[in-house]
């Protein structure tokens, strides 16, 4: 029976209180899987940028995390040239070179190591971004990776790692079909080289698409 104090307090501490301690812990999970899965796409697009941008001898001066699942990397180098081309197409590519490499890893048999280098990835990026809200994001991934590594059993590590792989190769081509011809860089591309905004949308979708493939060959 309820006291009167009880009958005050607010419902959602009264729901909280009606949870048993048992279920915070899966909730817990539940909810930053749903996190990453909403914005470990645009870690991986901005990630693709910065190793592009590393990759051709730019200064990465820092990535920027939105909590509308968009972000920016900021490089300095040469304002135009084959090495700003590169780290302006290599975004879009990003989720399905990461997707990629898991299956790969997966193939090879080092499913372990798919979890493992992810949250070295990751922890690499956290030096990288530039505001509060990025910050948060990484953490939160990284948490979700300790959390399995430290807790889960080799099956449950195993299902998260594929989960993780087909998580980036779909994300990989649902990311560019939901932004297309539209995007931010197709319109820096075709600044820089004059093609078409619709010839570098294209691109994309047949690398993801052929990522995509290749991966669930691997995965299956």
């Amino acid at each position: 029976m309820f006291t009167f104090a009880e009958l005050t307090r607010p419902q959602a501490e009264l729901a909280a209180a009606a949870l048993p301690k048992s279920a915070l812990v899966p909730i817990g999970v539940i909810g930053l899987i749903v996190f990453t899965a909403i914005h470990l796409s645009v870690i991986a697009h901005e990630g693709a940028h910065a190793l592009a941008g590393r990759s051709t001898g730019r200064k990465v001066l820092g990535v920027k995390l939105n909590s509308d699942a968009t972000g920016e990397t900021a490089t300095l180098g040469p304002r135009s040239g084959p090495g700003l081309i590169f780290t302006a197409f290599a975004g879009y590519l990003g989720p399905s070179f990461f997707g990629l490499g898991a299956a790969s890893l997966i193939a090879l048999g080092y499913t372990g190591a798919v979890l493992v280098l992810a949250l070295l990835l990751l922890v690499v990026m956290l030096f990288l971004v530039r505001n509060f809200f990025g910050v948060i994001s990484v953490l939160l991934n990284c948490a979700l990776l300790v959390v399995f590594l430290a807790y889960a059993s080799a099956k449950m590590q195993g299902i998260a790692a594929h989960g993780l792989s087909w998580l980036l190769l779909l994300s990989g081509v649902g990311y560019v079909l939901t932004h297309g011809s539209d995007a931010a860089d197709a319109g820096n591309l075709r600044r820089m080289t004059h093609i078409p905004k619709v010839v570098w949308s294209l691109l994309w979708l047949i690398l993801t698409v052929a990522a995509l493939a290749a991966g669930a060959r691997m995965l299956t």
